[in-house]
């Protein structure tokens, strides 16, 4: 079931009975003197919009829906259990339904819209029906090509029965919402000519991708079929590479009227995806996201607060992007030496290590890293181990784990006199950002690596110990292949 988010529902009157205003009708059987909702998709998302009150028939109603807010909604029973209709196109709605199978039993009385839509939905699910005996067939028949040929041209077959219903729906009931709600489920076809070709045909299909979608309607954002396609367009159809990713949302969002709801959906799905992504370098995205598009006269739906709070996030990531080259680190290590990560490394990769001796997963790690290093001569790699604190249980900690390697931190005396930090930074003992290098270098949660070139450039971070000799070997072999 869809997320159902209930929102300042103190606020929502208890609609009157069948009062001349509400337009949309409902009767619930078995669901009697007790209060109902309507609630509105945005995304993929539920949020309560209305309350009703059914009586002892199961009779209630909601009162009329802005245009400009019009789209998929659901009517939510106790249970909590809904069903799905559409608000759109000024109609008057009519259904009735039962508890025994909400969806099943429903009957369309009003409403071309709801009508189609509930047609559509059975005839989905017979045919799903028939593609799981398929399936059930394919592994039945596992070794008999002749079979599974056969099979998969059923398969075929029944796909192509689909997209022509999808089509032939969508052309009857124009200019209907659900004709557009159907079409944005239906592909972009590649033509014949560029199938046999894959990369044509993938590239055909990516700049197609939004052909059947009508980026100029409001509504599409009120449908979790929009946010699907979008969600599916950023993580599966578009390569994985974040300067491709960006060439390709900013052509997007080219496309779309500022001020609107789908740029807005747009613009902040994709910043939102890319600030969580799990995948390596994504946060790149991210920061163009920000850089691009987080302005007082382009974020409408933000106060300045909130954008400069965003900024802030974007900047805290900036320094740390892959293919940039990495700021300076000049640390103090345990003989009171001050020790820089451009000026005393003659190694192939720089790899900084940001950890705290009290942290958990810290004392699990930094035994594998100590090993790790052992295996590798030091010409090839140097490790800077960077501690939180400076004190004795530092130096012990690292006793303890034999951490041959530079060991550093900033000194005490940094954090508690003000003087003697501003004096380390204006000798050029160290940099502000040395000193600040929890925010220089993204430190929200330890363990941390980042691994460097010898350019010092970054081309790895936030990955396990035991990913980086992995990491190290696909990276020499891509090198290779230049």
């Amino acid at each position: 079931m869809k997320r159902i988010i209930l929102l300042s529902i103190g606020l929502i009157s208890i609609t009157p009975l069948f009062a001349q205003t509400n337009p949309y009708k409902f009767q619930v059987e078995n669901v009697k003197d007790t209060v109902v909702y309507l609630a509105n998709y945005y995304g993929d998302k539920l949020y309560y919009s209305d309350t009703a009150y059914t009586d002892v028939n199961g009779n209630f109603s909601f009162k009329a829906i802005p245009e400009n807010n019009q789209g998929k909604y659901a009517v939510v029973i106790p249970g909590p259990k809904y069903f799905d209709i559409i608000i759109a196109d000024n109609e008057e709605i009519n259904i009735k339904t039962d508890t025994t199978d909400l969806i099943n039993n429903i009957t369309v009385l009003k409403s071309q819209n709801n009508k189609v839509m509930y047609e559509y939905m059975h005839f989905l699910t017979e045919r799903r029906g028939e593609r799981e005996k398929l399936v059930s067939s394919l592994e039945e028949n596992e070794g008999n090509e002749e079979a599974q040929k056969a099979i998969k041209d059923e398969y075929s077959v029944l796909n192509d029965q689909v997209i022509a219903y999808q089509k032939k729906t969508a052309s009857d009931n124009q200019p209907l919402f659900v004709a557009k709600e159907i079409m944005m489920s239906v592909d972009p076809e590649v033509p014949k000519e560029l199938q046999a070709d894959q990369s044509s045909g993938y590239f055909y299909f990516k700049d197609h991708y939004f052909d059947n979608i009508n980026l100029k309607d409001d509504r599409i954002v009120r449908t979790s079929i929009f946010h699907n396609k979008l969600d599916n367009y950023l993580n599966k159809t578009l390569i994985q590479n974040p300067d491709s990713i960006v060439a390709s949302v900013d052509k997007l969002i080219s496309k779309l009227d500022r001020g609107s709801e789908v740029f807005k959906y747009v613009v902040h799905y994709t910043t939102y995806n890319f600030e969580t992504s799990k995948i390596m370098g994504m946060d790149k995205v991210f920061v163009h996201m920000v850089d691009t598009y987080y302005k007082d006269d382009i974020a409408f739906w933000m106060d300045t607060d909130k954008i400069k709070k965003i900024q802030e996030k974007a900047d805290e990531k900036r320094n740390t992007l892959i293919g940039m080259a990495a700021p300076e680190l000049i640390l103090m290590d345990t003989s009171g030496t001050w020790i820089s990560t451009y000026k005393d490394v003659n190694t192939k990769y720089t790899l900084l290590f940001f950890y705290d001796p009290d942290c958990g997963h810290c004392k699990k790690e930094t035994p594998k890293l100590v090993e790790f290093y052992k295996t590798h001569s030091p010409k090839n790699i140097t490790v800077f181990a960077v501690s939180s604190n400076h004190d004795e249980k530092w130096k012990k900690f690292i006793q303890k784990n034999e951490m041959a390697f530079y060991n550093v931190s900033i000194p005490a005396q940094a954090y508690s006199d003000a003087e003697y930090a501003t004096r380390l930074i204006t000798s050029g003992t160290t940099t502000y950002k040395s000193l600040k290098y929890q925010e220089t270098f993204d430190v929200v949660t330890t363990p941390k690596i980042l691994l460097l070139d010898e350019n010092h450039v970054i081309v790895a971070k936030d990955i396990g110990v035991e990913q980086v000799e992995g990491f190290i070997t696909r990276f020499e072999e891509s090198l290779s292949a230049q």
